[in-house]
């Protein structure tokens, strides 16, 4: 006759067998190199800390780690990765240093090495390193520094290490034209160096051992390349940021405002207002004491439609622009740009319940589109919320930057600058529009129009560039765009 376990007996018995599961994924895992490479990883960051501590704090300051994008800025992963130089270069892995001869190519694909391995390509002094693998405006990009290759499950990483000066040589060109006046470029080079300095400290790429990457998502780097013109601006301000009450700050810009500059309160949806970063009215002196609300649907159109007042960017080419999507087109990818949205921040994507009410809740299909409506316009004219009806639900949407994603003009022609046209825009020019239902016969469809391009708080480069012309001093154009702010040297913070 079989003895049955007691209930103490049966907890001990499965207890052990969970055990023995336990022991079999992580050997499993073991054999895998996984945990070898999680190990790896914690060693190289507590490496890197222990560095960064021991440098002083102008080291750390000079030092930028920029992951370097494939083509298009599609992904930080390569495939396969081709790098050379005019001039002898070396690539050290493990200690080990090979030199390759000029014009040598050193190649590589994501199945060289194992996860985990790193190599470091170094130029000649005074030389830069060609990458051949990807492009930038139809040409292979050459980096200034040294550039560090790691090898992950999902391709290799490209760190580009370089001085926080030779960074900006390649940042102020792809931001802003070289054939602008001067001082324009100056106000470039101290807005970027004070927004690279933020990241540095933010290190938003830090399990990457990175600052930012090469895109838009941070500041373009390197997408158009340095001349005489961008390293005279970066010259000439050499260490200069911008400052408030003895900080660095986020010295934000954009490429062209609508007559009018948004709060960074509004723009980043903050709790409290941001000091440096005010609504304000893009005037010239001659006409600096206009004030408008531009909150209302009337104020706002008639601002955009018929506004004679002249601004630093009114000659701008996309001072002024408009667009029509079909609901059709509008309905069939709204779902999309809704679950991404959701996905980053659900409190800002919102659904109607039953009472009327909105709530954050699990995302459920809109239906076709029938209705946009502006839920909250600002002083400044950005739209902030969106309402959108459609057959199955309605759903608000908050922020800027979510509105501008969701009625993004994804293959639609944007018209501006009297005729002109953009195509294939992932983002709304701006959140400074109204919109009108242009429906007919029985086809639904929206137009938007507004004004400006970005993201619309801080500097406009456009605004910038004219102020130049007139014959403003980068420091009277950076006084305009942050009030209250003091330019300083690094040195001396």
């Amino acid at each position: 006759m079989k003895r049955k376990l007691s209930k103490k007996g049966q907890l001990l018995v499965i207890g052990v067998l969970s055990l023995l599961v336990l022991c079999c994924l992580f050997g499993e895992a073991w054999n895998r190199g996984i945990f070898e490479e999680e190990a790896k990883e914690q060693q190289d960051t507590w490496k890197e800390k222990k560095d960064t501590e021991s440098e002083t704090e102008e080291a750390v300051q000079q030092r930028v780690k920029v992951l370097l994008m494939t083509e298009g800025f599609a992904s930080l992963f390569h495939q396969t990765v081709r790098i050379t130089s005019s001039e002898p270069f070396t690539v050290t892995e493990n200690g080990a240093e090979k030199t390759y001869a000029a014009g040598e190519v050193f190649e590589c694909d994501g199945d060289t090495y194992a996860a985990g391995q790193k190599l470091v390509c170094k130029p000649q002094k005074g030389a830069k390193l060609k990458i051949l693998s990807f492009q930038r405006q139809n040409r292979y990009p050459s980096y200034r520094g040294n550039l560090r290759l790691t090898w992950k499950k999902k391709g290799i990483l490209i760190t580009n290490q370089i001085s926080l000066e030779e960074y900006l040589y390649a940042v102020v060109p792809s931001e802003l034209s070289t054939s602008n006046k001067m001082e324009a470029l100056k106000a470039q080079a101290v807005c970027a160096r004070s927004y690279a300095y933020q990241q540095i400290r933010a290190a938003k790429y830090k399990k990457y051992h990175a600052h930012m990457d090469d895109s838009a998502a941070f500041q373009v780097y390197n997408n158009v390349p340095e001349d005489k013109r961008s390293r005279k601006a970066v010259d000439a301000t050499k260490g200069m940021v911008l400052t408030s009450d003895g900080s660095v700050v986020q010295a934000y810009y954009y490429s062209t405002s609508w007559g009018y500059s948004a709060s960074g309160q509004d723009v980043w949806n903050t709790g409290s207002p941001i000091a440096y970063l005010k609504n304000k009215l893009q005037v010239r002196e001659t006409e600096k004491n206009k004030t408008y609300d531009l909150s209302s649907e009337e104020a706002f159109r008639d601002f955009i439609d018929n506004s004679s007042v002249d601004t630093y960017d009114s000659k701008a080419s996309w001072y002024r622009w408009k667009v029509t999507i079909s609901g059709e087109s509008l309905s069939a990818r709204i779902d999309a740009a809704l679950a991404s949205c959701y996905a980053s921040n659900p409190e800002l994507v919102l659904t109607q319940n039953a009472s009327g009410q909105y709530e954050q809740k699990p995302l459920k299909s809109l239906g076709t589109l029938k209705k946009i409506r502006v839920e909250e316009r600002k002083k400044s004219g950005l739209v902030t919320e969106i309402v959108l009806v459609g057959k199955k639900n309605v759903i608000k949407v908050c922020t800027q930057y979510n509105v501008r994603k969701v009625l993004a003009p994804v293959s639609e022609q944007v018209i501006y600058d009297q005729g002109h046209s953009k195509t294939t825009m992932s983002l709304l020019p701006s959140a400074a529009f109204y919109v009108l239902d242009v429906s007919k016969d029985n086809r639904q469809a929206f137009q938007f129009v507004g004004g400006g391009y970005g993201h619309g708080t801080g500097m406009s480069q456009c605004g910038a560039a004219a102020m130049a012309k007139e014959g403003k001093t980068y420091q009277e154009i950076l006084a305009y765009y942050f009030d209250g702010t003091e330019i300083l040297s690094l040195k001396d913070l």
